[in-house]
């Protein structure tokens, strides 16, 4: 078998090294699509909109916590009753905060 040249054995090796390359794309890329079908892998827009909903349904719910507490707060004997009615309205909140995330899944 004949020696290769410096340039033919640079040339050898860049194709080896592109072949080796192709094929970790590949493999990479066909993980890629068994996550997504499996459900582990996400698009990135339909979890940004999912933020989008739940910070606007954080917003929404926080913003009703003067209305909603603001009777009980005034009547408050003192400031740790005030304090346990502002407490009592942020677990409900939150409790359904966390029902709605329950109950509409991961975003797909």
């Amino acid at each position: 078998m004949p020696k290769l040249s410096r340039a033919d054995q640079a040339a050898r090796i860049s194709q080896n090294e592109a072949r080796r390359r192709k094929e970790v794309a590949l493999a990479r890329l066909r993980e890629i699509e068994v996550a997504e079908r499996e459900g582990r892998l996400l698009a990135a827009d339909a979890v940004e909109d999912r933020w989008l909903k739940v910070a606007a349904a954080v917003n929404a719910a926080l913003e009703r916590i003067p209305a909603r507490c603001a009777q009980g707060v005034q009547a408050a004997r003192d400031i740790r009753d005030a304090e346990r009615i502002l407490a009592a309205e942020i677990r409900t909140i939150r409790t359904e905060l966390s029902d709605a995330l329950r109950t509409t899944g991961p975003a797909r």
